[in-house]
């Protein structure tokens, strides 16, 4: 098959919808696969602007394939981008090797050329050998599922258009065409793992299997629907979900399900690796499911609580510890003449006066948790609000409101007056410690708790049929 006629093929069956209205920014370094790839897009019509990284580490050598780079995206009138960066300079101050450095340095800087710019994607020139040598490299070194796919056709912006042909085939074309190409004298030494395993392990292999590249690639393929398949049916079997509570989004797994899976280890392998968890915290958890209250935390800010029946998912805000443990304490003044306050969660405050008391139906409608209205309209706006209505006269200004803190207590509506500690309510509730850290407590002049808000309210607080004077308070998230 012509190469150009499969770089379609591939372009249309993983849905990389290259067009002339805009164009692509080329990762070009001189050597052999980007050029052969720069070639492609000219030949198809396809608009593409080339970017060229000088990482100054092989001297006259890094200087020449600058110059190379830059005539051929002269001869293709494409637009060019260069820059050159101190390479070992960054590496020593960072402690960093340099094929880290160079890696991080050029993808950060191609995002900012495609950001200012608005190109629509970003293409390097991976190519089969490179796939395979990958997959190869991930299982010698232990690997799930995702590792043996080899790298991705498209990741965000970033595509590889090249990764349906082998190297062999990219010379060819290269030769059918007449083009010419730089040499990078580093892709000869074994120093590195990846040309070990080009220059000693694939040969091995094709010496087994003449089209082992092509066998595996489509291999690759088949891992790589078969992990597709296991995520979706993983989510769906779990009934993964988000609550959004306050300003934190909590994720739940279900325990029961979890445990009539064949092997719950892997599902939680597959499950939190997006989240930075890796293969031994898994096994760790998977050991510990029995364990309530068992955390473990990620490397990308991610907090993980076994709870009661599920498996709670929270991303840290990074904020410094006692400046949190200070932010839990402290408490936000409510003045009488107060109507709307702001939390610091994004939550609103909002307290009225009650002026119909009078009505025969007022107390018993307000002590059942209904809307204190006759009109349909009003009654339906209630909804999706969390509302308390108090005996105003039993209210000491100013009024004050917090987080609750270890040895609360107060006194449940419905419990006749009898005392409860919160952690107690709490367990009652069944809130896990996620949940419990977000509640917000409304507490009198004196210290005494008026309302939990959006679970209970106190019992001392509650208005009669002899109330005076009544306060409605919504809370709305």
């Amino acid at each position: 098959m012509d190469l150009l006629e499969g770089f379609f093929k591939f372009l249309k069956t993983h849905r990389l919808s290259l067009d002339k209205a805009a164009a692509t920014l080329l990762t070009v370094s001189g050597g052999l696969d980007s050029v052969v790839m720069a070639h492609l897009f000219h030949k198809a019509g396809l608009p593409f602007a080339v970017a060229h990284c000088n990482f100054q580490l092989r001297g006259p050598e890094s200087d020449g394939d600058e110059l190379f780079v830059e005539k051929m995206a002269l001869n293709f009138e494409a637009p060019f981008f260069v820059k050159r960066f101190e390479t070992k300079a960054y590496s020593q101050k960072h402690g960093l090797s340099t094929q880290m450095v160079a890696r991080e340095l050029r993808y950060e800087w191609f995002a900012q050329i495609a950001e200012e710019n608005g190109f629509s994607y970003i293409a390097t020139a991976h190519h089969l050998n490179d796939s395979v040598e990958t997959a190869l490299l991930n299982f010698a070194r232990g690997t799930g599922h995702a590792g043996l796919t080899g790298i991705a056709a498209k990741s965000g912006k970033l595509i590889r258009p090249l990764l349906f042909a082998d190297r062999k085939e990219i010379v060819t074309y290269s030769r059918v065409h007449e083009i010419t190409w730089r040499e990078d004298s580093s892709n000869d030494s074994d120093e590195y793992a990846r040309n070990f395993v080009r220059h000693h392990i694939v040969p091995r292999m094709e010496d087994l299997n003449p089209n082992f590249l092509h066998t595996a690639g489509r291999s690759m393929e088949r891992i790589g629907e078969a992990e597709r398949n296991l995520a979706f049916l993983l989510n769906n079997w779990l009934e993964i979900g988000s609550l959004t509570s306050s300003q934190t989004i909590v994720t739940r797994i279900e325990k029961q399900k979890l445990a009539q899976l064949p092997s719950p280890e892997q599902a939680l392998r597959e499950l939190l690796k997006p989240y930075g968890f890796d293969a031994e915290q898994a096994r760790q958890l998977a050991e510990n499911l029995d364990h309530v209250g068992f955390e473990l935390s990620s490397e990308k800010g991610w907090q993980l609580l076994n709870d009661r029946a599920e498996i709670l998912l929270r991303h840290l805000e990074q904020v410094d510890h006692d400046e949190a443990i200070v932010n839990r304490q402290s408490s936000i003044v409510i003045h009488e003449d107060d109507l709307m306050l702001s939390l610091p969660d994004g939550s609103r405050l909002f307290l009225m006066p009650i002026t119909d008391h009078q009505s025969p139906s007022f107390a018993l409608r307000a002590m059942a948790g209904k809307p204190i209205t006759d009109s349909p309209a009003e009654a339906l706006a209630e909804e999706g609000h969390q509302s308390a209505t108090v005996d105003a006269d039993k209210l000491k200004f100013p009024l004050h409101l917090r987080h609750w803190q270890p040895g609360d207590a107060f006194q449940p509506l419905g419990m006749d007056g009898k005392s409860q500690k919160l952690q107690d309510f709490f367990t009652n509730q069944k809130l896990s410690r996620f949940e419990k850290e977000e509640v917000w407590l409304l507490l009198n002049g004196d210290e005494t708790i008026v309302w939990v808000l959006g679970l209970r309210l106190d019992e001392r607080f509650k208005i009669h049929s002899n109330t005076n004077k009544a306060l409605k308070i919504n809370w709305i998230k």
